[in-house]
């Protein structure tokens, strides 16, 4: 220290090397720390070395373990020397071609220089990819990347280099195919392309630069940096820009592109305080130390890099393509702009890979995207690692798992019959039982009972571990998923007032249940093993086992993802007060309402519950994912087609056929869930119904046929048109694909990395699936035989429903692992029963619940199969977790929906209830409507040739054709990644939920679905990927505590507010017919 002292280090400077374990005797070291030289390769013989030594007037040391690198005292100039001139030799310092050779470039690779300037590793770089591949540099500062064109350009190394000014964090080209070597640019201009780029060169027109320089100058005022496009100062003749046009060269790809086209190789030499460049901190002492402390010691600068750095870090990764190389240098000796950014890039990207990390120089780390899976999204989010040494079948995973899922199945079945039916999912059981494991590992014994025998055991083997949490939500999710086979029970004993026994129900529910595994194990090679199947959802629950298992540390003005997660729980639990109790019309803000307060159709088109929801924005979560789950959790392409298909139903489609008086639209309801007369009265279901509950005939005649809503009718012809949709897709985008796993199921297949992980378990059998698939169908036969008077269905019913379930789980699944949305193909069992057997409501419902919901079943236990493959659950595990969550999820779901039916006066009877009851059950009235229009009456006389409806058939043929013309346009346009995007099902789909789902539902959906999936994900990944499902799952947790703790408090006593922010909606003539004569009341006369 003494010595260092000695040297003029000022003490500020001393206490900051001590801090980070820097002997500071290292800095006295200047005068005979050696100057590096590289030889261009090829350009200087064995002779022209000693005439070199001979002008230097000194030995040329050759570094060993750096090729054609020199050293030379460090009083040697070589700016005066021939062959420096000539272009045959350059300075550059061993660390910064150390951090070069760690890349281990190849001929033929694409590299990315993330920090070019000032150019030096440029040119070494370029001079290892030989005479193929390229090298692309960037800087954000201009002037320097000048001097790197300058440097090629003196060293002949540009013909495969392009230089672009552009602000490294948001760089997002990738390279360019060669496509041009032996055009010209004159052979381009010939062709009629004029706006391309031809030769480069630095004599450019007057008004050329002229252009550039106001683009610049426009690019500095931008509030948003980086979005604008990149400025390219310089290209070589084969670095595959010659011949593109701008709209080529600057087209951003998608993320699959990246995975696959990315770069073979990126260096990411970031900005730095320079702390570990001796020579450079000796300047100091010429510039004065003062100027050290604000560049070295500022701890407020020193924050800011570490966070330029860690976003260029995760920049250069994500241009990296799958299988490629990074690396990261910076000339700090500091922990903090090292390790600590690497460790949270790590921690953040759980693909990233380290090596070599015994070699460090330059203060280098190598990642490498080496196996992974290609899709983007997963490769951010899965663990490619596995411990199988971790216990997983443990009594903590027993007693949580089955609290986890009675509980959920409780709050989920709870919520259903509300005017709002939250769908708690699985992630808010997932956060709560860590506490409790934690407890359990700590409190409990950890004695070993039978020690030494075959029966040995222990209540606690250690540490609470990922992978019991992961099982534990596998338990969860059979309790978060609504058991659709309820609705049966709801229909027959609320609304038709029939009767069904409790013991029937429990037959009917649980073999509905676990029919689903059958589908779910012919299916897994299909919608499990690809790579491509990626299940979007997962990766909500993924995010959140790395982010309450994984130790983190708090970045400074930051907030680690458990303090995020625990003010966002706590703000969502506090906020649902005001729109569960104090304020309801917080769940639709229908503001053209208040405008116009007395206008019929202001109030159709503003409506958020009961019109087309123009300007309608709800502030409650419950509202928000109560249909179509979190929007935080959805692709933004998925998002988009949602959109769009919303936009034309509601906005196009709907009032066309209302203002057009379509099937005498204007006699009714915008918008309802409700069946009519001609007259635009409600239909009297019970007065049609004869003793034996089959439809009456003559009652039928004489009140005449019915009729729907604009909407539902219009919502059923879209149903059409999403069912033909989804088989065309799936045939035309991934038939090959599933052609390919069909021909291979008894081969060795290409598998990802977590398929192979996978494959070191025991697997379940084929058989095990089959047993329990015939045990059931076996089951099912007998209890619809048996109990026929109250299920109506025969036993030939029950083989035709699971031959639909078998033909539609494939193309189903596919839509929903790709999208994460579902396409309800509910309407085709409706539709064939109801022509075969006409007049039996509950054998309707029941044809539906075995074809349609045995099948989603299967899917949610795929999508669980999934997830197990993610965190590598032992599938023989998953399965025994499966089945005794899915019974336990059975008998609760029931036994909550018998006792809320029993103790809940009048519900889901909106003329009995009071105003602004909770229990208006829309989910079931649509189940309901839809067994009398199927069931009761029958397709025939609605929508065949007994029928009004028969036009709406023609749906069927639009939903054919509509995915063909994407495939064509997709085939004819192949450059245009996003055409692909544009996915039928999901967008002729998107308003399968309504009714019961309304018009803001959608609306509040799509707009956060827009910030989170485009605007964050796009311009803010680094709080996407931190934050982003953390805060989905906040939300879900906070607002399903506070809502059981309002019904627990106040509802079961049936206290209410009654004031002008308690009516949802505040649209009291949204549902009034506008046909002249029409009476109904509360509404006026036309």
């Amino acid at each position: 220290m003494e010595e260092a002292s000695a040297i003029g280090l000022p003490e500020a400077f001393l206490d900051f090397l001590k801090e980070n374990g820097v002997d500071p005797s290292i800095y006295t070291t200047a005068d005979s720390t050696p100057r590096y030289i590289r030889l261009k390769p090829g350009s200087i013989s064995e002779a022209q070395i000693q005439q070199l030594e001979a002008e230097f007037k000194s030995k040329l040391e050759k570094v060993g373990w750096l090729p054609n690198f020199y050293s030379l005292p460090p009083q040697i100039h070589i700016a005066n020397s021939m062959a420096y001139k000539e272009g045959k030799i350059y300075g550059i310092d061993a660390a910064s071609g150390a951090a070069v050779s760690a890349l281990n470039v190849s001929e033929g690779d694409h590299v990315l220089d993330l920090c070019a300037a000032p150019g030096a590793k440029l040119c070494m770089t370029l001079d290892l990819i030989g005479n193929s591949g390229s090298v692309t540099g960037v800087d954000v500062a201009r002037h320097r990347l000048a001097a790197c064109r300058t440097m090629i350009q003196k060293y002949a190394l540009g013909d495969r280099c392009r230089l672009f000014v552009a602000d490294g964090t948001t760089f997002s080209l990738i390279p360019v195919m060669e496509h041009s070597d032996s055009k010209s640019g004159g052979e381009f201009a010939s062709k009629g392309k004029v706006d391309v780029f031809k030769e480069w060169t630095s004599k450019r027109p007057w008004k050329e630069r002229k252009n550039a320089k106001k683009a610049r100058e426009g690019i500095g005022s931008q509030l948003v940096p980086g979005i604008q496009d990149p400025e390219l100062i310089f290209y070589g003749w084969h670095s595959g820009v010659i011949g593109l046009s701008r709209t080529e060269l600057y087209k951003i790809a998608c993320d699959s592109e990246v995975l696959k086209c990315g770069y073979d190789k990126v260096l990411v030499d970031a900005e730095c305080t320079h702390d570990g460049s001796i020579r450079h901190i000796q300047k100091f002492d010429h510039w004065g130390w003062e100027t050290l402390e604000r560049r070295v010691l500022d701890a407020e600068r020193t924050d800011s890099l570490t966070v330029l750095q860690f976003r260029l870090l995760s920049n250069g990764f994500r241009l990296l393509k799958v299988g490629g190389s990074l690396v990261y240098s910076t000339c700090s000796l500091t922990a903090a702009q090292n390790e600590d950014v690497v460790e949270q890039f790590l921690r953040e990207n759980a693909s990233a890979v380290p090596r070599n990390q015994s070699h460090r120089s330059h203060a280098s780390d190598e990642l490498s995207g080496a196996e992974n899976s290609p899709i983007e999204q997963v490769a951010l989010t899965v663990p490619i690692t596995d411990d199988r040494t971790l216990p997983v079948v443990t009594f903590r995973m027993w007693t949580l798992g089955t609290l986890a899922c009675a509980l959920l199945s409780f709050l989920n079945q709870f919520f259903w019959y509300r005017r709002e039916p939250l769908s708690i999912t699985s992630i808010s059981a997932q956060i709560a039982v860590v506490p409790l494991g934690h407890l359990m590992a700590t409190v409990i014994t950890n004695r070993v009972f039978f020690k030494g025998k075959r029966w040995e055991f222990t209540l606690n083997p250690g540490p609470f571990n990922i992978k019991e949490h992961v099982l534990i939500t596998i338990f969860a999710n059979s309790g978060a998923g609504n058991v659709y086979a309820i609705h049966i029970v709801s229909a027959v004993k609320i609304f038709y007032k029939q009767n069904l026994t409790f013991f029937v129900s429990l037959l009917v529910v649980i073999t509905t249940q676990v029919l689903g595994f059958g589908w779910a194990g012919i299916f897994r090679r299909y919608l499990v093993e690809p790579a491509a199947m990626w299940w979007p959802q997962n990766l909500v629950q993924v995010s959140l086992f790395r982010a309450l298992h994984e130790r983190e540390k708090r970045i400074k003005g930051g907030l680690t993802r458990n303090q995020f997660f625990l003010i966002a729980f706590i703000c969502s639990f506090a906020y649902y007060i005001f729109p569960g109790y104090l304020f309801p019309m917080l769940t639709s803000l229908s503001w053209i309402c208040w405008i116009f307060p007395t206008s019929v159709l202001a109030q159709q088109l503003g409506s958020g519950l009961h019109g087309l929801g123009i300007g309608a924005i709800g502030f409650d979560w419950s509202s928000i994912s109560s249909y179509l789950g979190s929007p935080l959790a959805s692709p933004w392409f998925a998002t988009a087609n949602i959109a769009l298909g919303f936009a034309l139903i509601m906005y196009v489609i709907t009032p066309v056929a209302y203002w057009f008086n379509i099937y005498k639209a204007k006699a009714f309801p915008i918008f309802s869930d409700d069946l009519f007369i001609a007259t635009g009265q409600r239909y009297n279901i019970s007065a049609i119904i004869d003793s034996k509950f089959h439809v009456d005939i003559q009652a039928y005649e004489r009140q005449g046929p019915l009729y729907l809503s604009t909407f539902f009718a219009m919502s059923y012809g879209v149903g059409f048109a999403c069912l033909t949709a989804t088989v065309v897709h799936v045939f035309l985008f991934h038939g090959k694909e599933i052609w390919q796993l069909s021909k291979s199921a008894f081969q060795e297949n290409k598998m990802d990395v977590h398929t192979k992980l996978m494959r070191k378990y025991k697997q379940v059998p084929e058989w095990w699936f089959m047993c329990i698939l015939f045990v059931n169908i076996g089951a099912t036969i007998f209890t619809c035989e048996y109990y026929n008077n109250q299920l109506q269905l025969p036993w030939w019913g029950i083989l035709l429903a699971c031959g639909l379930a078998i033909f539609f789980t494939l193309p189903v699944g596919i839509i929903t692992a790709t999208t994460n949305q579902t396409p309800a193909l509910n309407v085709i069992t409706e539709y064939i029963i109801g022509y075969i057997y006409p007049g039996f409501p509950v054998a309707n419902i029941c044809f539906k619940v075995y074809g349609y919901i045995s099948m989603k079943q299967g899917i949610a236990f795929l999508q669980d199969f999934k997830l197990g493959h993610y965190m590598k659950i032992p599938p023989r595990t998953m399965f025994m977790a499966q089945i005794v969550g899915t019974i336990i999820a059975a008998l609760v779901h029931l036994g909550t929906a018998w006792w809320l039916m029993e103790t809940v006066p009048d519900i889901c009877d909106r003329a009995l209830l009071p105003a602004g009851s909770p229990w208006t059950c829309p989910g079931d009235h649509v189940f309901y409507d839809a067994s009398v229009i199927w069931g009761l009456i029958g397709p025939r006389r609605i929508f065949g040739d007994l029928g009004h409806y028969s036009a709406i058939n023609w749906f069927f043929l639009g939903g054919a054709i509509a995915p063909l013309l994407v495939w064509l346009a997709y085939k004819a346009f192949p450059n245009q990644h996003w055409i692909r995007l544009i996915t039928m099902p999901v967008l002729l789909g998107a308003t399968v939920n309504m009714p019961p789902a309304t018009a803001v539902n959608y609306t509040s959906w799509i707009i956060i679905g827009f910030f989170s999936g485009f605007i964050a994900y796009r311009y803010y990944r680094n709080w996407w990927s931190r934050h982003n499902y953390v805060l989905s799952g906040a939300l879900d947790a906070g607002l399903a505590f506070m809502g059981v703790l309002l019904y627990l408090c106040i509802g079961m006593e049936h206290d209410s507010l009654s004031w002008w922010g308690s009516d949802p909606d505040g649209c009291p003539l949204a549902s009034c017919p506008t046909a002249q004569g029409v009476f109904v009341k509360g509404c006026p006369v036309f």
